[in-house]
Parts: C-alpha cells; structure tokens; sequence
C-alpha cells in the first residue's frame, strides 16, 4: 500500500518448454490509517456564544482595554445571553489597580477575581512540579462556582471566551478541578452539576488592541523589531516611572530612552549604544514576568467593595508591589 492507493502485485510467469503459465494479477489491498480524530483546543468565541447561554470572559488585569469588545459584547447583548467577567492574572498588577478595575466591571456584569500561575511556579522552587501544577490552579473558582450553581438553577451551559493568552484554559482547568471533574476526551463540554455543564473548548476572540499583551502574544516575531517596540513603548512611559523601575540617571524623555537604557544595562556595539540588545533584553523581563507592568485604570471617586468570600479565596494571591504603569493601551509601533 503507497499513499492509500491499490497496488497490483503481478506474478512473474513461468516457462516449461513452449508450454507458458501465467498466474492472474492479484489485487493487494489494505485500510489506509486514519488519525484518530483530536478535539480542538480552542475554537471561535462566536461559534462558543452560539451554543452557550452564560459567558465567561477572561480579562487579562495587565490591559483590560485590550481584552474588550465592543463587537462580542453587542452580539452577546442581542442574543439575550449573559456575561460574567474573570478578571485573571490580578497576582502580576497591584491591588489597588485590581479595586479600581473591579469597580468599573462589576457595574456591567458580575466580576470575580482569578490569580495567574506564574508567581506560584517561579517562587515555590523546592515544591515537586506536581503538587505546583495543583496549588496554582485553586485560586478564585470557589466563589465563582457558588455564584454559577445559586444563579442558573435550571439546565445551563456555559462557555469561556477571551483574547489570546489570557488564561481561558486555566479557567476551565481550575472550574473542573474544583468540581472534581476531568475534561472529557470525547466531548467538548463536562457536567459540573445536574444542572450545569461547562464548554471544555474556550473560545477565541480577536483583540482590538495593539498594545503589550499583543506584542507578548508573538514576542517571537517582535524580539525583530526590540528597538521599535522600546520606542513605541518610551511614548506611554512617563518619565518618572521609567527612571524609577529601570534606575536611569535624568535623561531626556522619550528620544533618549534607548540610549539611557543601554548606558544603564552596558550594552554597546561598536562604541554605540546597542538598541536591539537592550531591546530584546526588556522583552524576555516583559515575557518572563520579572518587569510587571499594567496599564492604567480609569478614575474611580468611589470603589465598589469586593465581597468577602472572594477576598478569603484571593487574599494570599495579592500583589502589593510595584509595576511599570502604562498610559495607555495603544503602542504605536513603526
């Protein structure tokens, strides 16, 4: 058999005198092998809206604005569906960023908290990565579980939806772990209760923005470009926070940045000041989570209190140090 094609294996003839025999053709034939058919990982955050009756959408805390849509947002309005906002990763910006967010969203839709993985799995350095894999993934599905089984009492799927990289998986991982439940191999959704069965498929949104996360998102393809992404980013820096999280001496704001960024990290090439070193160098901080940074929350006057048993799940999980504030979404890379 070659490439699912027939084969016909002909048999040589053979000659007694003037006397010949001439076996007939044989047809070989075997089943081609087909690949056991695999579930898709993710699909389209509209096919998701079309079969689920509650929303989950995964926000990013680092760039909220970049995880929003107004086009998603209006078609899931229209077909009379509701929404619940995850406001994840709230381990990498400071909490009083997190309040003020949380603010705004729990105005639209109720909004839980959700921790990242990474702060867990850098610092916990002598914990087995087993039992790292285990604690990193209970943090905040207890409330939102609780909210979801006291809301929708009658039969309800749900489905998770978010721009990429936002932690939709670790969503569903952390909602079936809570529930002692498993992702199935043959289905694309699993029961968590009688009543509610959760879409193990997230979907996929596109992101308006163009900011940090979508840099990080194809840090591979920009790690090309590191001057270009340091310029577009020295723009929504202020002068201040930069001098401060990257300890440059007083230099001018923006044109300089590069320049004081090298002269700060030694890295010259050929007596000048290397860009695209110092460039990719803040990229894999940026990647790996050693430089956090957010982007900065709208003016609240008045923060909404967050209810208690969602403090109890995530107090542990509270960041209360420093990151680099952006003043915008928007990087204008050229």
């Amino acid at each position: 058999l070659l490439f699912g094609h027939q084969i016909k294996a002909v048999v040589s003839t053979q000659s007694t005198g003037d006397r010949k025999k001439t076996k007939t053709a044989q047809v070989v034939t075997k089943p081609s092998n087909v690949a056991p058919k695999t579930l898709a990982k993710s699909t389209s955050a509209h096919i998701t809206i079309s079969q689920c009756n509650v929303l989950i959408w995964v926000i990013d805390a680092r760039s909220v604005k970049e995880c929003l849509c107004e086009e998603v947002s209006s078609s899931i309005t229209d077909a009379k569906k509701s929404i619940i906002y995850v406001l994840n990763k709230i381990d990498l910006v400071p909490f009083s960023v997190v309040r003020k967010w949380y603010t705004v969203l729990s105005k639209i839709a109720p909004t839980f908290l959700m921790k990242s993985t990474q702060i867990i799995l850098t610092e916990c350095e002598q914990i087995i990565p087993a039992l790292k894999q285990t604690l990193a993934r209970f943090g905040g599905a207890k409330p939102l579980l609780n909210h979801l089984k006291d809301t929708y009492t009658e039969a309800t799927k749900i489905g998770v939806i978010g721009t990429k990289q936002v932690g939709k998986s670790c969503v569903v991982s952390t909602l079936l772990k809570s529930c002692g439940r498993t992702k199935a191999k043959r289905s694309t959704d699993t029961k968590l209760n009688e009543n509610l069965r959760l879409a193990t498929t997230p979907g996929v949104m596109e992101s308006e923005g163009s900011g940090l996360l979508h840099v990080m998102n194809d840090i591979s393809k920009y790690m090309n470009y590191a001057p270009e992404v340091l310029t577009a980013l020295s723009k929504v820096i202020r002068e201040e926070d930069a001098m401060f999280h990257f300890t440059l001496p007083e230099y001018s704001h923006p044109e300089e940045f590069l320049d004081a960024l090298s002269t700060r990290y030694n890295m010259f090439y050929d007596k000048a000041p290397d860009h695209a070193a110092v460039g990719r160098l803040i990229l894999k901080q940026l990647r790996d989570s050693q430089l956090k940074f957010y982007v900065q929350s709208p003016d609240v006057t008045e923060l909404a209190a967050v209810p208690e048993d969602v403090m109890k799940d995530m107090e542990k999980f509270i960041y209360q140090g420093d990151a680099l504030p952006l003043t915008d979404a928007k990087l204008d890379i050229v």
